[in-house]
């Protein structure tokens, strides 16, 4: 075997590695929604205060994203798995076993560090070992890792639990993560940063980089939506349609389950059209939103199957393509740092989305929280007038 086919054969293991890490971490990021109702049960907490078990772990990531940013341009990647992983997975394998439930929460915010970690680390792997023209595509097929993960997550979680309990709902993703990096540890032996590392000063340029906080506040607004969707509609499904838990579960999972084929589209679309990345993030945004006002209407089963695909399809349709348009907005040495402002922000979107849904649920009516979901949607849209299109041949 000739360098040249083991530098591919050492990257499509790093890649490989990195998805799976990556399906371990969204995966129990979005674990407590397939068994929320259980939750409920088992704590004797209300839906609200149940959602925050979805929260808690992804607020973990949204504080952890900047100072790892900056360690991620300074010194070795490899390092920094390892380490993540070394938290990950005897934190949540903990969680699970914990009486209170302010305890298990607290084991969520650790394991949520953690994973968020590991996930923004794969990001900037894949970044780094497969820059040039193609890695618009090949990001987004690393960004659809999180589908994958979500519909694993939404479809495995009930039938699971029915037979093991709601404690072995959360036991795969440490596990699966703690495989990941084993091959990623015998995929690629050299160290893995940024060329130079950033310098104190150029940190800061990059965290008020102002095109990228557009970007991200318009990916802010997409994540909102996609985990309100992701988070409530099997609760929804089970109140308001008649639909058992599990039907529900295995009917929201289509949705987070289509970006495997939505994201690595958007990815290439982009491309095709020259690059230009902010035309797919706000079409995705924008065909999306006839979703609400459909799943308002209290449809059938079958309707509402078909409308989760649809809507997975176009608001995942942008998902991965705001982290490349994102990246191809960073300055100098600052690619790891532009991910993990991206990251926060849009992150954000990720955690108060279950809490303000549940909360508009409890306080105004169903109908009323999918019209505030437009109205989040649209300000995605039109907040991108202030961006830019990135520069694809500029990475950082």
């Amino acid at each position: 075997m000739n360098g040249e086919s083991r530098w591919e054969d050492s990257r499509l293991g790093v890649f490989v590695a990195c998805f799976f890490i990556s399906v371990a971490a969204n995966g129990y990021f979005i674990a407590p929604a397939s068994v929320l109702p259980l939750l409920v049960g088992e704590f004797s907490v209300t839906k609200t205060v149940a959602s925050l078990a979805i929260s808690t772990a992804i607020f973990g990531t949204v504080l952890s994203q900047i100072p790892c940013g900056f360690l991620m341009d300074r010194y070795d990647n490899r390092r920094l798995m390892a380490a993540a992983t070394a938290v990950f997975l005897p934190v949540s394998v903990v969680g699970v076993v914990l009486v209170s439930y302010p305890l298990f929460l607290a084991s969520r915010f650790v394991a949520g560090v953690a994973a968020g970690v590991l996930f923004v680390l794969g990001t900037n792997v894949v970044s780094q070992l497969f820059a040039g023209r193609n890695q618009g595509f090949m990001m987004t097929v690393f960004i659809a890792s999180a589908p994958v993960g979500f519909a694993f997550s939404q479809f495995s979680g009930p039938p699971v639990a029915a037979a093991f309990g709601w404690e072995a709902t959360f036991l795969t993703y440490p596990l699966l993560a703690a495989a990941g990096f084993v091959l990623f540890r015998l995929s690629w032996s050299t160290p893995i940063q940024s060329g130079d590392p950033i310098s104190l000063a150029q940190f800061g340029m990059a965290l008020r980089n102002r095109s990228v906080l557009v970007v991200s506040v318009s990916a802010f607004c997409s994540y909102m939506l996609y985990i309100f969707f992701n988070s409530w509609m099997p609760t929804y499904a089970t109140e308001v349609l008649p639909l058992t838990l599990v039907q529900a579960g295995a009917v929201t999972s289509l949705l987070p389950a289509v970006g495997v084929v939505a994201r690595p589209v958007g990815g290439w679309v982009s491309d095709a059209l020259g690059y230009r990345r902010r035309v797919v993030v706000a079409a995705s945004l924008l065909f999306s939103l006839p979703g609400l006002y459909v799943v308002a209407a209290g449809v059938s089963p079958t309707v509402f199957a078909v409308t989760m695909l649809c809507v997975g399809f176009s608001i995942q349709f942008g998902s991965g393509v705001y982290y490349v348009y994102a990246r191809e907005l960073a300055t100098e040495n600052s690619g790891g740092t532009t991910l993990a402002l991206f990251t926060t922000i849009a992150f954000t979107g990720t955690l108060v989305s279950p809490t303000v849904g549940g909360w508009l649920i409890s306080a105004v009516s169903w109908s009323a929280t999918f019209a505030v979901y437009v109205g989040i949607g649209l300000f995605g849209i039109g907040i991108l007038l202030l961006s830019t299109d990135s520069r694809p041949n500029a990475v950082a």
